[in-house]
């Protein structure tokens, strides 16, 4: 699991700005933590394709590819098949468990988000929606980061943004922070 330097860049960037918490620091850091491995998850999967093509690297978790099948081979002479246009199974399998654990880090990086600062909460929630949307559109197009690249286009990111904001300015109608709360 990638815990480097993007975990950590993002837990500076949300850290800054908390003047004051309504919770614990211990549980803020663990949900920074868990959003910057989430978004830095979200960036290498959506760039695998870009990555293998354009810098001859593999940022996806070796060990997690052999759990699959596939080899670094496997990877460098495609998962792509031209010719029935098809994404090869494994990696669609693959992909599916590793979307599943971003998706479980944006979950648990959601319990911490509440309990920031007002003025931190609203970034956060934007960058934890649309990076979430990442996903989806990896999914819409059924896994092949190879030939396509995973985008949101400007128009939902805009209509993202005022569910951000509802959700930074209303915190106790998210569905975790009752339990955030009385877990203090």
């Amino acid at each position: 699991m990638p815990r480097g330097l993007g975990s950590r860049l993002w837990l500076i960037s949300v850290s800054s700005p908390l003047l004051s918490l309504q919770g614990p620091l211990e549980r803020v850091y663990r949900a920074a933590l868990a959003l910057g491995t989430a978004n830095q998850l979200t960036n290498i999967l959506r760039d695998v394709g870009e990555d293998l093509e354009t810098r001859n690297r593999i940022y996806v978790p070796l060990e997690d590819l052999a759990e699959y099948g596939i080899t670094e081979k496997d990877l460098t002479t495609g998962m792509y098949s031209k010719a029935n246009g098809r994404i090869d199974d494994r990696w669609r399998r693959f992909m599916q468990f590793q979307i599943a654990r971003a998706r479980q880090l944006f979950a648990d990086a959601e319990a911490g988000v509440d309990l920031l600062d007002e003025k931190a909460r609203w970034p956060v929630w934007s960058a934890l929606i649309l990076y979430r949307q990442i996903l989806d559109a990896i999914e819409k197009n059924d896994y092949d980061n190879f030939t396509k690249r995973a985008y949101v286009p400007k128009s939902k990111k805009l209509a993202s943004l005022p569910v951000a904001y509802f959700k930074a300015m209303a915190p106790q109608l998210n569905p975790g922070y009752q339990k955030a709360m009385a877990t203090q």
